[in-house]
C-alpha cells in the first residue's frame, strides 16, 4: 500500500504557489479601501479569511480552494482614524473631569483627617471629663500632663521650643496674606483662641502618636463639667467629631506635618480659635442660581435664592473656595462671648443682648441686657464691628447674621440678597 506523507497546514500554506496567491490576495487593499485578511469580506481575496469556517477550519490557512464564496463569519473591525478619535475623546473628557475629581477626593481625604484629629483629642479630654479631671488647672502644662493618660502623645514642647514640635517655622492664612511664626504662638491671644480670660495662658506644643503636630492653650477659667452627663457629638459625614468636653482647648495643628502647602484651610486647621481668620468684607460676589443648583450639597445650601442675588450664598462659595467656612451660631456666640466679656448667647428666639452700667430699668421679651465686666481684655487679636454672615440659612429668602457694635450684639436675619453684611471665614 502506497502511504502518502501527511500534510500539515502549514505545508499547504507555504506551497510558493500558495504564498504567492494568498498573501497577495489578503493583504491587498480592495476597492473599499481595506484589507479582505483583516475584515473577511467574501468575494475578495479569493473567499480567503482568517476566521474558521463552521467545519473548525481557516480557509486561508488550510488552502481549501472550496471555501471560496463561503459566507462571511468575520465582523467588521475599527479603523485606525477611528481609533484615534475615541481615544481622542477620551482624553478629552479625562482633561475636563480629573482635575474636579482629584480635587473632590483631596477635599474629602482632608476632611476625614481633620475630623480624625478632632475626635482623638475629644474623646481623650470626655474620658477625662467622665473621671471629673477635665478641668479646673492653672496652666496649660498640666492639663497636658493629665491629657497625656488619655491621649498618644509622643513629644511634648514647652512655649520656648515649639517648632521642635511643628517641625517648621511658620505657615501662611488662606489666600497667603499673612504669615504666622511658629515661635510666635506662645499665649492664647497669639493663638486667637477663644477662651475668657486665656490671652495670657502659656501654649505648649505636642505631637500625637500618629504624628500630627499640635500647639494648643487651656482655657484658666475653664470648670469641671457634669460627669454624669453625656454630652452629644457633632457629626461630620455621619462620624462624631467632638463635643463640649473639648471647649476648654483651643489649638492649631498640621494634618499632613511637616509636608506642604503649610496653609490654613488646607493642610493647617484650627479648633476654637480663629488663626488664620479671613474678613472678606463684603465685596465678594453673589452666588446666581445656576451657581446654586450646582454647589448646592456642596456648601450645605437647602434651598436656592430666588435670584441671581445670593450674597449669603456667595459668602459661602467664597469661603469654600479658600478651604474655610463661615462661623457656625455656635462660633459667633463665642466670638461675641469673649468679644464682650460675658456670656452671649446666639439663637433665634432671644437675639439681641444690650450693654448697660445698669440693667435695672432694661425689659424686652426679645433680649437681655448684661453689665459688662470692668476693665476687661478681650482675648480676641481683633474687634469685631459690623454684621457678620453665619453659616445657618433660615429659607430661600433669608439667613442669619450678627451685628456687633460697643452696647449691643443682634443676631437675626437678614434677606439674602443683603450686600452690606461681611463674610468671616474660619477653619475651625
Amino acid at each position: 500500500m502506497k502511504v502518502e506523507k501527511s500534510r500539515s497546514v502549514f505545508d499547504t500554506f507555504i506551497e510558493p504557489d500558495n504564498v504567492t496567491k494568498k498573501l497577495k490576495s489578503a493583504f491587498t487593499l480592495a476597492e473599499g479601501g481595506h484589507s479582505p485578511l483583516l475584515y473577511g469580506d467574501e468575494g475578495v481575496a479569493e473567499g480567503y479569511s482568517c476566521v474558521e469556517t463552521k467545519g473548525g477550519r481557516s480557509p486561508l490557512l488550510s488552502g481549501d480552494e472550496g471555501a471560496q464564496g463561503s459566507p462571511r463569519l468575520a465582523k467588521r473591525g475599527f479603523t485606525l482614524a477611528e481609533v484615534l478619535i475615541t481615544l481622542g475623546v477620551i482624553g478629552v473628557v479625562a482633561a475636563v473631569t480629573m482635575p474636579t475629581l482629584v480635587t473632590n477626593i483631596q477635599e474629602r481625604v482632608r476632611k476625614e483627617q481633620v475630623r480624625t484629629v478632632k475626635y482623638k483629642l475629644t474623646k481623650a479630654t470626655d474620658k477625662m471629663n467622665a473621671l471629673g479631671k477635665i478641668g479646673h488647672y492653672d496652666s496649660t502644662e498640666k492639663f497636658v500632663e493629665e491629657l497625656k493618660n488619655h491621649l498618644s502623645i509622643a513629644k511634648i514642647c514647652d512655649k520656648n521650643n515649639l517648632g521642635e514640635c511643628w517641625g517648621g517655622t511658620s505657615f501662611t492664612n488662606a489666600n497667603g496674606s499673612k504669615t504666622y511664626k511658629v515661635a510666635e504662638l506662645t499665649t492664647g491671644k497669639t493663638l486667637e483662641a477663644l477662651q475668657f480670660n486665656s490671652g495670657d495662658m502659656d501654649t505648649v506644643g505636642i505631637v500625637t502618636g500618629d504624628g500630627t503636630p499640635i500647639i494648643l492653650t487651656y482655657g484658666k477659667e475653664c470648670q469641671a463639667l457634669d460627669e454624669t452627663k453625656q454630652y452629644q457629638w457633632s457629626m461630620v459625614d455621619g462620624k462624631p467629631e467632638t463635643n463640649a468636653t473639648a471647649g476648654c482647648v483651643s489649638m492649631v495643628f498640621d494634618i499632613n506635618g511637616k509636608k506642604g502647602p503649610n496653609k490654613v484651610g488646607t493642610d493647617v486647621r484650627t479648633m476654637n480659635s480663629l488663626l488664620g481668620m479671613v474678613n472678606l468684607g463684603s465685596s465678594y460676589p453673589a452666588l446666581t442660581q445656576s451657581e446654586c443648583t450646582k454647589y448646592k450639597n456642596e456648601l450645605g445650601i437647602n434651598e436656592c435664592y430666588t435670584s441671581d442675588d445670593d450674597k449669603w450664598g456667595g459668602a459661602l462659595k467664597a469661603c469654600h473656595d479658600l478651604g474655610m467656612h463661615l462661623p457656625s451660631m455656635a462660633t459667633i456666640s463665642q466670638i461675641a462671648t469673649y468679644q464682650y466679656g460675658a456670656e452671649i448667647v446666639a439663637d433665634k428666639y432671644l437675639n439681641m443682648t444690650v450693654f448697660r452700667d445698669d440693667c435695672s430699668t432694661y425689659s424686652n421679651s426679645r433680649g437681655k441686657c448684661i453689665s459688662l465686666p470692668a476693665n476687661y481684655t478681650s482675648p480676641l487679636s481683633t474687634t469685631f464691628r459690623w454684621r457678620y454672615w453665619a453659616s445657618a440659612g433660615g429659607n430661600a429668602s433669608l439667613a442669619w447674621a450678627n451685628h456687633f457694635e460697643a452696647d449691643y450684639s443682634v443676631f437675626t436675619t437678614y434677606s439674602r440678597d443683603y450686600s452690606n453684611i461681611y463674610a468671616l471665614c474660619v477653619a475651625d
